[in-house]
This record gives structure tokens, C-alpha cells and sequence, in this order.
């Protein structure tokens, strides 16, 4: 795992954003796209699970309204984009660091598509870490890579505290893509990246 300082702009919120993209689905479906249910658009969904200074689970922030925000409100999500159509961010994150308790210690990362497809299926899957002030990119990675191209699940960005940071956050890139099947909870799942 590579591991760089955050170097977000630290003032007001310290807000960063971890967002995806891609490209609503173009082409035409076919009977064997139906029975294998594969007919309908590609839908990706990102969210992140949070983690405090034991490396205990405590949250969870996702695409669905009742798992929008975390416990403090400092963690949000945009919504569910089930298409991927129009301009720009389909799916983001948003985190104010400045007012995470101090507690909070890790958040990572994940995309699932939960549309029955692969990464190599939808059109420009496409995830970045950008600064919530300047819109700078910190990190960006297309996600239909060949390691992940047969993947329908992607462990992606971890954020860690981290006092040698001049921000006093670093980013770690995990960039694995788990078989979903071997994912019975993923809370419990991303404890190997702690």
C-alpha cells in the first residue's frame, strides 16, 4: 500500500471529497443480457466504513438515506445515482476532518457494482480524492484497470490520522478488488487494511 500526506487545504472544514464516475450504459442488450441479468444500466455505489483510535468498526456512510451521514454529521454522501448519466461526479463523499472527534481514526473506502456487471462492463468507471475547497486532485484512478477488470467490488482509499502529516492526515492507496462472494461483512472484511 503506498501511503503520501494529505495535503488538502487546511482551513475551515478541511473538507475533502472521494468520488466516482462513469458513463451511462450505451449499448444494446440482448436476450442473454436478460437471463443473465445484465440488462440494465451499470449501477455503482460507493461508501465508506469508519473506524476509531482501537481500530474498532463504529460507522458506516452510503449511497441509501438512512445511511447518509455518520453519527456526527461530518461524514455525507450525495445519493444513489443508479445510471451514471450526465456530467461530473456521479457518487461522492464528503468529509469535514476538522470536526471528526478525535476518536475517529480510519475511514476506508469501497465501490460495489450492484448491477450484475464486471468493471470492465461499464463504460469509464473512474474514482478521485480531490481537495472540497480547491477541487484539486489528490489522488484519481480508473477502476477498470486489469487486476480489477473481472471485479465487481473495489477497496480503493483508506484515510488515516497521522501526526507526521503536515495536515495531520495521510492517504493510503489500497487498490484491491475483492470477489464479493468473499465478502460475508465488510466491516469485518476491511480489517486486514488497519
Amino acid at each position: 500500500m503506498t501511503i503520501t500526506p494529505l495535503l488538502h487545504t487546511k482551513s475551515g472544514r478541511e473538507r475533502i471529497v472521494i468520488a466516482i464516475r462513469w458513463d451511462e450504459r450505451s449499448d444494446k442488450t440482448t436476450i442473454v443480457d436478460k437471463l443473465r441479468g445484465t440488462n440494465q444500466q451499470h449501477d455503482l455505489d460507493l461508501s465508506c466504513f469508519v473506524y476509531d483510535d482501537n481500530n474498532g468498526y463504529i460507522d458506516f456512510v452510503g449511497p441509501m438515506a438512512q445511511d447518509s451521514m455518520d453519527q456526527t454529521g461530518a461524514i455525507y454522501h450525495s445519493g444513489d445515482d443508479a445510471t451514471g448519466a450526465g456530467d461530473g461526479d456521479d457518487e461522492f463523499i464528503s468529509i469535514e476532518l476538522a470536526h471528526l472527534p478525535p476518536t475517529t481514526k480510519q475511514i476506508i473506502f469501497v465501490t460495489e457494482i450492484r448491477s450484475n456487471h464486471v468493471f470492465d462492463q461499464v463504460d469509464d468507471p473512474y474514482i478521485r480524492v480531490a481537495d472540497g475547497m480547491t477541487d484539486k486532485h489528490l489522488f484519481e484512478h480508473h477502476m477498470a484497470k486489469s487486476s480489477g477488470k473481472d471485479k465487481t467490488a473495489c477497496v480503493m482509499v483508506k484515510i488515516t490520522r497521522d501526526k507526521a502529516s503536515p495536515t495531520g492526515w495521510s492517504m493510503g492507496i489500497i487498490d484491491e478488488y475483492p470477489p464479493l462472494d468473499d465478502v460475508s461483512d465488510w466491516g469485518s472484511y476491511l480489517d486486514r487494511y488497519l
